[in-house]
């Protein structure tokens, strides 16, 4: 049989569930999911193979407003994915819609959306009636021509199968750009990065501000079969550090611990994770720092 193979964006509004659907697609975690905007900061492609077809799906930072040098690095991974894709997706959280914000965003990224059809996902729609869903895609069909309306509930898994068909349908033929078995781009490192900073998120999700970022400075295979990672946290403010450190170090070591025994699920050995927190103010304001903390174009 012939393969097929191609790319689909997914964008939206931050917290409109890319994230999510996209591991529910993938059927693997691609992409850390929590609560707070903007979780999503750089492009990340989740990968499904179905028999002799390929997608790769671009799970792009959520749009928002351009506030310093990090917002201006999501909004390049952002425009960066709208080139050559054959499909894409664009998601509203139904339970929370802006419609005025959407049509901002869907009128800039419309005129580069050319490379195939353009679809409106609906999610989250356990948490709305069937009469708000039909008010909601009469009035974003005004706001731009899309192919098809899909409705779902990314997390719950609803109407996901519909949309995975429509997708496949689409691609065109072409080799495979990834093994049947690779379900993300992230390299090993970068899984540890963004692990340690979603468990950071969910124990923290109220005292700490978005403004961290994590980096591995040391990742060894040891003799006796444990994998070592030293990675550093990096705060805005001193008493966030105050925070996530916590009374005698516990903060900390409960956060590593979290963190280890996820990654031992994820890659399959056994992880020894040091941490460590420092403090870098206005990181996300700085070019040269949003860019040492790993944040420039690949």
């Amino acid at each position: 049989m012939t393969q097929r193979f191609g790319a689909i964006g997914v964008f939206g509004r931050a917290n409109a569930g890319k994230s999510t659907l996209v591991n529910a697609l993938v059927g693997e975690p691609v992409s850390i999911v929590s609560n707070r905007p903007q979780t999503t900061r750089r492009r990340v492609l989740g990968i499904l193979t179905v028999g002799e077809a390929q997608m790769v799906f671009c799970d792009t930072p959520g749009l928002h407003a351009i506030r310093n040098e990090l917002d201006s690095f999501m909004a390049t991974e952002i425009e960066s994915t709208t080139a050559g894709l054959q499909g894409a997706l664009y998601l509203v959280d139904t339970a929370a819609p802006v419609p005025d914000e959407d049509a901002v965003h869907l009128g800039q990224l419309g005129p580069r959306l050319q490379g195939g059809p353009v679809f409106l996902v609906l999610n989250k729609i356990d948490r709305v009636d069937t009469a708000a869903l039909d008010e909601l895609e009469s009035r974003y069909a005004a706001l731009f021509t899309f192919q098809k309306v899909f409705r779902i509930a990314a997390k719950e898994g609803k109407g996901l199968p519909a949309l995975q068909e429509c997708l496949l349908a689409i691609l065109p033929e072409g080799p495979h750009a990834y093994g049947a078995d690779d379900y993300t781009s992230l390299s090993e490192r970068e899984i540890v990065e963004e692990v340690i900073r979603e468990v950071l998120l969910h124990r923290y999700s109220h005292e700490v501000p978005h403004s961290v970022a994590v980096v591995v400075e040391d990742f060894k295979e040891r003799e006796n079969g444990k994998t070592f990672i030293s990675a550093h946290l990096f705060l805005e403010k001193e008493n966030h550090k105050k925070i996530v450190i916590g009374k005698d170090g516990k903060g900390i070591k409960t956060l590593g611990s979290m963190a280890r025994e996820k990654l031992n699920q994820l890659l399959g050995r056994d992880i020894f994770l040091q941490l460590w927190v420092k403090v870098r103010p206005n990181w996300r304001k700085s070019g040269v720092w949003v860019r040492r903390l790993g944040y420039q174009r690949r």
